[in-house]
């Protein structure tokens, strides 16, 4: 993920602190990397925002549609912990309906970022694996 975009990550869940933020990631899948080129924040719609995260489904079908007419495509979603860890949480657990998709989880305590890690769903929808988030800096070979 480019650092300018893990940047916007940060300054969208310190914003948006104490309620969950929430955005969806953009790229493309290369082989077996998720190459994230943009995040793209989102309302959080959720009716308990302090405790729960939900992506406003009109940006979520604006996405798609991009994405089916030759834009980057949905690889995952953010959102950030409140006063919580960079960990996958029961809720979260109970979230799963997209096994392919990638989730960055952002810690944020007193409204500054600590740490952002990155997992992917279980196949069965029951649990997570941590994935190493690295920084592209737009170069490849």
């Amino acid at each position: 993920m480019p650092a300018d975009q893990r940047t916007a990550i940060a300054a969208h869940v310190e914003a948006d602190y104490p309620s969950e933020a929430c955005g969806l990631l953009l790229g493309q899948r290369r082989n077996d990397r998720v190459l994230i080129s943009q995040a793209v924040a989102s309302a959080n719609v959720s009716d308990q925002p302090h405790h729960r995260f939900e992506i406003d489904p009109v940006l979520r079908l604006r996405l798609q549609k991009a994405a089916r007419e030759g834009g980057a495509a949905i690889l995952g979603h953010y959102h950030s912990h409140p006063n919580g860890a960079a960990r996958p949480s029961a809720t979260d657990r109970a979230g799963i309906y997209e096994p392919d998709l990638v989730w960055l989880i952002a810690a944020v305590k007193d409204g500054s970022l600590l740490e952002i890690a990155a997992y992917t769903p279980w196949a069965d929808g029951d649990g997570f694996d941590e994935v190493e988030l690295s920084e592209n800096l737009g170069t490849t070979k």
